[in-house]
């Protein structure tokens, strides 16, 4: 028999088609890993082109597993056929290498909703600027596809608030309704913000992201993740007003048919709610001429409200607090309302407290400078715990101290540290991450954490005094 030579072998699909990725993937510059999991990776990657010049910034992920991801290849092909979505990203490339899914899209800028509320406080007013955006970016999922796309992952981090709007991202493990199925093949999510349908108790339909916009609306008001004693007291909060409790209630109920039945439904709820809320106040405050006056709670019901801009210049305007606090502005007329001015409530009093003692110059600094500086205060103390922990071991022997028992000078050392050093750097520090963590101290103002301070100074001072004289020197 003969044998006949090909000119060029001949590659399988499957060869053709990682040959086809592996050329794509050096197309891109990675500038930077966002994050890593088991099931995925995601970048920022900037294009090369020929002529060595780039574009970008990208978002690139690399998707594991069957499925997952798929939601992607949906908003592309939707996107190709020349749908446009408000709030949802651009697609750029969707391909398979391999058994992964790789996706490129554009790199939302702006800040995280979770960023955007530490940054200016919850508020009312900041819950009325996100939720009808939200509301309308989730309903662009379930109305836009047939059948609905399920997003399944909505938590602030997911979530991009910039001056162009609001935009939904990850769409990781965003899943189509399957008519007639009764669970989820796979239970994603995080479970904070995830319902119990999606752990195993039915199938998640758009129901279920109705749920998690409750949760984000309790978010919105409260700063806190929403935990099982949240729900056991059904959602009660100091800065949440009854009527849009009871919204949030309706959003998240344990039986997905006693729910709002879609996104649109849970924005004209809130919106009756928030409203009536207003005007309810809005008379509170004419009656008892509180901090906001007639002229601020109506601006506040009333007023335009527009999406938290990221920029530096606006970082200090909106979260400065006296323009967030101030009814009027310098020529007698209502401030704008664009910062987070506390909507005031039965307790009115006590909420407008409360938000007066978060304020203060730390307010104005981005949250990636507070860690930043809260590092170096760290270094500071673990180098002061080193000296006094050094001076006590080892005294030198020309020391005065040096005489005295080592428990003497451990005492007084450690004495010295814990109540006279270490107060002055929790006051130098950014406090902002303590009081989100332990309430309590953000019911204490400044000149109560100085009082503190200073009756440590003074417990230090008694405490060294104590110690040098039941442990003399000579």
């Amino acid at each position: 028999m003969r044998r006949v030579l090909l000119p060029y072998p001949i590659m399988s699909d499957e060869l053709a088609q990682h040959l086809d990725s592996l050329a794509r993937d050096e197309c891109y510059r990675v500038d930077a890993v966002l994050k890593r999991s088991p099931s995925e990776t995601t970048q920022r990657v900037y294009f090369v082109g020929a002529n060595g010049s780039e574009q970008g910034p990208y978002v690139r992920k690399y998707l594991e597993g069957d499925g997952f991801g798929a939601a992607y290849e949906r908003i592309a092909e939707a996107q190709r056929s020349g749908r446009r979505f408000l709030h949802l990203p651009r697609i750029v490339e969707c391909y398979s290498a391999g058994e992964r899914r790789v996706v490129v899209m554009e790199h939302v800028s702006g800040e995280t909703l979770a960023e955007a509320v530490y940054r200016r406080d919850p508020s009312v007013a900041l819950a009325r600027e996100v939720l009808p955006s939200l509301c309308d970016a989730v309903g662009e999922l379930h109305e836009g596809f047939d059948p609905p796309l399920i997003h399944r992952d909505l938590k602030p981090s997911n979530v991009m608030l910039a001056p162009g709007g609001l935009t939904l991202i990850d769409f990781g493990i965003a899943r189509s309704f399957s008519e007639g199925a009764e669970a989820d093949t796979r239970r994603f999510g995080t479970r904070a913000y995830a319902p119990p349908e999606q752990f195993g108790f039915g199938q998640t339909d758009e129901r279920s992201d109705v749920y998690a916009l409750g949760l984000l609306l309790y978010f919105c008001l409260t700063e806190q993740t929403p935990d099982a004693a949240a729900r056991a007291r059904g959602y009660a909060h100091e800065f949440v007003p009854e009527a849009l409790r009871a919204v949030i209630q309706g959003a998240t109920a344990f039986d997905p048919s006693a729910r709002y039945g879609s996104a649109a439904e849970l924005k004209a709820a809130f919106e009756a709610a928030a409203g009536a809320s207003c005007a309810r106040e809005a008379s509170v405050a004419q009656t008892r001429r509180g901090p906001l006056g007639v002229a601020g709670s109506t601006a506040l019901c009333d007023g335009a409200f527009t999406l938290p801009a990221p920029d530096p210049a606006s970082l200090v305007a909106v979260s400065a607090p006296a323009k967030a606090r101030s009814p009027e502005g310098p020529e007698g007329k209502p401030a704008a309302l664009g910062a987070a001015v506390p909507l005031p409530t039965s307790d009115a009093a006590a909420k407008e407290s409360g938000r007066e003692r978060r304020s203060g110059l730390w307010e104005r600094v981005p949250a990636s400078a507070g860690m930043v500086w809260n590092g170096m205060v760290l270094a500071v103390a673990l180098a002061l715990f080193a000296v006094s922990t050094g001076v006590a071991l080892f005294p030198t022997p020309e020391s005065d101290i040096a005489a005295m028992p080592l428990v003497g000078r451990a005492i007084c050392y450690y004495a010295m540290f814990a109540l006279m050093f270490c107060p002055v750097l929790y006051l130098v520090s950014d406090r902002r991450p303590a009081k989100r963590r332990v309430p309590a101290l953000s019911r204490l103002s400044f000149g109560w954490e100085l009082a503190a301070c200073a009756a440590c100074e003074v417990a230090g001072i008694v405490v060294i005094g104590i110690a040098s004289l039941l442990f003399p020197t000579g």
